[in-house]
């Protein structure tokens, strides 16, 4: 089996160009078969969830922090939320 990039196809990662290779060497027609139409699953799969993510990113708003002051109970909400010491904080400034 032919090792690396195939000066045909630079753009493939050579460890595709193997996967591919071994499986046409090991299984033959058949195996290629199934392996593209595993491949078309995967890649559905992929683009699918990839849409989910930009549809995601585009519609949340982003949090911003209230206007008002900041009370010890909202400092305390976000040392729990961060899982901060307040210790360490002092400790640190020293």
């Amino acid at each position: 089996m032919m090792q690396g990039s195939d000066p045909a196809r630079p753009e493939v990662d050579p460890m595709v160009l193997d996967a591919v290779k071994t499986v046409r060497d090991r299984f033959g027609a058949v195996g290629l078969r199934h392996l593209v139409t595993l491949a078309r699953d995967e890649l559905a799969r992929v683009e699918q969830a990839e849409a989910q993510l930009g549809s995601i990113d585009q519609t949340d708003p982003v949090v911003e922090p209230t206007a008002g002051p900041l009370d010890v109970a909202d400092t305390q909400a976000w040392l729990a939320y961060t899982e901060q010491d307040p210790e360490e904080g002092e400790q640190g400034r020293s």
